[in-house]
C-alpha cells in the first residue's frame, strides 16, 4: 500500500507517520507535501500506484482541495484537521474519514481498513499495467550540511551539471549535489515528465511556463517563477522538445 501524506506541520507529520507505521508496517510512506502547488505537481505528474491520500486540510498556501482536483477520481481520501470546518466540502472528494487532531490509533486504523475496501479492482488491476513506469524514481537521498535529505521528485524545479557535478535545484531555491552523471540521472526519471533538453539541464514538465524563438531557429525555455537560468535549445534538438512539450 502505498500512502501520499499532504501535511504543512512536521511535527504532525512525524506523530502520523508513527501510528502508520505501527498500523501498516508494509506500506510505503510518500511525504510530505506541505503545499498546494507542490501537492498538484505531484498528483499531475508523478502520482503512479498511489493507493490512499492522507492530507491536512490547510496546507501552507491554502486548502488541499485545489490539489485534490488533480488527483485520480477513485483515489480514497483521509481528511485530518485541526477544525470542524470543511466537513462538508471535503466529502465531495471521496473522502472516508475526517479525523480531527490529534489522531488517534483507532480511529486511523478504522478509516485505512475502509480504504482498503473501497480500493476498486481496476486499481488492483493497474498495478502491472504501471509497473514500468512506477520503476521510476520518485525521490533522491542527497547529503545536506546535517546528514541527508529526501527529495521528491515533486520538488524539483530543475536539474543541471556544473564543473562535472549534478545538481538538483528545488523550488524553495536550494540546491543539493547529486553523485551521478546527468546521464545516469535522466534514465532515472520518467520521460513523459522529465526531459534533458541541452547538455546542462534537466527538467520537469510542471516547471515549464513557456518557450521563446530565438535567432538560428534556436529556442528559449522559460520556467516558472521570477527568475529563471538561460535554457538554450539548439535547433537540431527543437522539434523533439516541442513534441514532449505537446504530449505528442
Amino acid at each position: 500500500m502505498k500512502i501520499l501524506v499532504l501535511e504543512n506541520d512536521n511535527h504532525d507529520f512525524h506523530l502520523l507517520k508513527h501510528l502508520l507505521e505501527d498500523i501498516r508496517p508494509e506500506a510505503e510512506i510518500i511525504g510530505p507535501i506541505s503545499t498546494v502547488e507542490q501537492a498538484k505537481d505531484y498528483l499531475q505528474y508523478c502520482h503512479y500506484g498511489i493507493d490512499i491520500i492522507i492530507t491536512d486540510i490547510r496546507l501552507n498556501d491554502g486548502l488541499c482541495f485545489d490539489a485534490l482536483n488533480h488527483a485520480p477520481e477513485d483515489t480514497p481520501v483521509i481528511f485530518t484537521t485541526t477544525y470542524g470546518d470543511h466537513a462538508l466540502q471535503a466529502f465531495g472528494y471521496n473522502s472516508l474519514s475526517y479525523l480531527l487532531k490529534p489522531i488517534d490509533s483507532e480511529t486511523l486504523s478504522q478509516a485505512l481498513d475502509k480504504a482498503r475496501k473501497l480500493l476498486r479492482p481496476h486499481r488492483k488491476r493497474q498495478v502491472s499495467s504501471t509497473a514500468g513506469e512506477s520503476s521510476y524514481r520518485e525521490r533522491f537521498l542527497v547529503k545536506s550540511t546535517k546528514g541527508e535529505k529526501v527529495i521528491l521528485i515533486a520538488n524539483i524545479r530543475y536539474i543541471v551539471s556544473e564543473q562535472k557535478t549534478t545538481y538538483i535545484k528545488l523550488q524553495d531555491g536550494t540546491s543539493y549535489a547529486l553523485p551521478k552523471t546527468l546521464d545516469e540521472v535522466a534514465g532515472m526519471l520518467n520521460p513523459k515528465f522529465f526531459m534533458r533538453v541541452d547538455r546542462k539541464y534537466i527538467i520537469p514538465l510542471g516547471q515549464v511556463a513557456g518557450t521563446e524563438r530565438l535567432e538560428n531557429g534556436k529556442m528559449s525555455i522559460c520556467l516558472k517563477g521570477d527568475s529563471h537560468p538561460e535554457i538554450i535549445v539548439s535547433r537540431t534538438r527543437k522539434a523533439e522538445v516541442c513534441k514532449w512539450l505537446a504530449g505528442k
